[in-house]
């Protein structure tokens, strides 16, 4: 009896090891992930490598490089392409920087307001933003522009959205939230004893922001300008809106056309070739944010003496500050819905009057049965569904076995499990394109919904991962342990007591990975078919026949139902969470 008594206290919980069936079950699963997502990066090499139509197995050729790299308009591509990065950085810079300061380091009223506007922005998915930002400075129908012509007499609009510069800032505007949050914790976090010791030497508060908060926020501001550097050579639909249609391509929307020619067959391996190109870019990007991140001690002004969090009082200037961030959020959420709302409820693009306020009608939003009919609905809902649930299921397996286990190799399982995000949207619905028409034969999955759930499901596996490998590493081993005791296997623990625990973490992930699902355009237009046409490419593809009216009144009903959707889902979360 004592020597049980004593093996029980000294009892020490084991390495987890995949030894056991239940831990093969989740290494293989975790494998199963791991395979998924390698599998589309390799098929973007080796398609670069290769000539002719999925399927067509040619020799291994340098053809494409060829054809890409000697070829002056893919130069002039690139030009536009970090052009178009650089302009949508500086407007990023532009309002993100200073609304950090205002919301984190100032009195500024109504905080908690900013925030949740700064939230809202994503209802709104983005192609719908440059939709409307086209119904409002079009040179054609833009209704700024009529209303300017018309109120000084012009001869011709001011304004043309359609170049450069106009994807830049509506780009930019758009990808301003990001890069909000990813800067105002360095503000939010700063010493005001420097700020206080430059106010006493008479320096003002513009000075002051220039010469002290700028410099010191500047490793966040330089990861955040990287990032989203980034991600603007990655976007598709801005310049898929504006600057295709002025024949202004960067590599998202060249790599789209050359697998969607309006002429001719896809060059799938045309495709890859201009893929690399952007995996370059991409990796540059990283390499010099790591270079950032590892020079950022030398800006550490949080210590353990002296630290006294102030805010800074704005005075006469508060008036002021208000007024950008309105001006700020009207560009970004109140104009383009109000410009949706008002072009649904009119036959043809007018000039709001009162003579235009007697043809609104609600005849747009009637006849949405009869040109969308149910499928797209259908498809939209399983999407949000089943993709988010699959993404959450494998983020958690591939979370466990990274923090949990002792497996050789884990921190590789992390690294593939991140290497969806570095991958764009564009090249991963291409790859899985390629792969479905390679092997239709065996995996009859071109065309349908299932690849689109797929893409979506591998897609955000990324984000599924951060997020639980931040819950998890919260939750003491102690619970498992005892369930070891008691008997209970890895497979029992994870299912009965990690998940219920990580609930919360959970729920967000499965939120935000529903909400991006719903809001893509890119992967699901890239592998559209009449079969599996959903909401976002219904709304695309009306707007490209001409449907202006049609596409902005399913739009709006988009918004709504996404903001809807969100507030029952989280309730229902909520009594589901708290019901374990």
């Amino acid at each position: 009896m004592r020597a049980g008594v004593m093996r029980a206290l000294t009892w020490r919980a084991p390495e987890i090891r995949l030894r056991n069936p239940g831990l093969w079950a989740i290494g293989s699963m975790s494998l199963v992930a791991s395979f998924f997502i390698i599998l589309p990066v390799l098929t973007i090499i080796l398609s670069s490598f290769r000539v002719g139509l999925p399927g067509e197995f040619s020799p291994l050729t340098l053809a494409n490089y060829r054809e890409a790299f000697f070829d002056p308009f893919t130069w002039q591509v690139l030009v536009n392409t970090l052009f178009f990065a650089l302009g949508t950085v500086v407007v990023i810079l532009f309002f993100a920087v200073p609304s950090a300061w205002l919301i984190q380091r100032t009195d500024i009223p109504l905080k908690k307001l900013w925030l949740t506007l700064l939230a809202l922005g994503i209802v709104i998915p983005t192609f719908l933003k440059a939709i409307a930002w086209i119904l409002l400075l079009s040179p054609q129908i833009g209704i700024v522009n009529r209303l300017l012509i018309d109120a000084f007499g012009l001869s011709g609009p001011p304004f043309n959205i359609y170049n450069i510069w106009g994807m830049s800032f509506v780009q930019g505007v758009i990808l301003t939230p990001p890069a909000f949050f990813m800067i105002a914790a360095a503000y939010k976090s700063m010493d005001p004893s420097l700020e206080e010791a430059s106010y006493a030497s008479g320096a003002s508060g513009l000075v002051t922001f220039i010469r002290i908060n700028f410099p010191l926020s500047l490793p966040a501001i330089i990861a955040a300008t990287l990032y989203l550097f980034i991600t603007a050579i990655e976007v598709f639909e801005v310049p898929g809106l504006i600057g295709a249609p002025a024949r202004i391509f960067v590599f998202s929307t060249l790599i789209y056309y050359a697998t969607h020619p309006e002429v001719g067959l896809p060059k799938y391996g045309l495709a890859g070739g201009y893929g690399m190109i952007v995996l370059v870019l991409a990796l540059l990007g990283s390499y010099f944010y790591y270079r950032v991140i590892r020079q950022s001690h030398k800006y550490e002004v949080v210590t353990g003496k002296g630290y006294r969090p102030k805010l800074v009082e704005l005075g006469r200037l508060r008036g002021l500050a208000i007024l950008f961030l309105l001006i700020y959020f009207t560009l970004e959420i109140f104009l383009p819905f109000l410009t949706l709302v008002w072009a649904s409820l009119v036959p043809y693009i007018q000039v709001p009057s009162a003579e235009a306020f007697t043809k609104v009608t609600l005849a747009n939003y009637l006849k949405v049965p009869d040109y969308a009919g149910l499928r797209p609905f259908l498809n939209t809902a399983l999407l949000m569904l089943i993709a988010p649930t699959i993404s959450m299921v494998f983020s958690l397996i591939l979370s466990w076995v990274v923090i949990r286990s002792k497996v050789k190799g884990r921190y590789v399982l992390d690294g593939v499990a991140f290497l969806p995000h570095a991958v764009p949207s564009i090249l991963f619905a291409v790859a899985l394109s390629y792969l479905a028409l390679a092997y239709r034969e065996f995996f009859p999955v071109y065309g349908t919904l299932t690849i689109i759930v797929l893409a979506n499901s591998i897609k955000y596996i990324s984000f599924g991962t951060r997020t639980v490998n931040g819950a998890l590493i919260q939750i003491h081993h102690d619970l498992e342990e005892a369930a070891e005791v008691s008997g209970a296997s890895k497979v029992k623990v994870l299912s009965s007591i990690i998940t219920p625990l990580l609930g919360s973490a959970l729920l967000n992930g499965w939120l935000w990975i529903s909400l991006l699902a719903f809001r893509e355009v890119t992967m699901a237009l890239t592998l559209s078919s009449p079969k599996n046409v959903m909401l976002s490419t219904l709304v695309w593809n009306l707007w490209s026949a001409g449907y202006v009216p049609e596409a902005a009144a399913l739009g709006v009903m988009m918004v709504f139902v996404l903001g809807g959707f969100l507030v029952l889902a989280r309730k229902l979360g909520e009594k589901v969470i708290g019901g374990l």
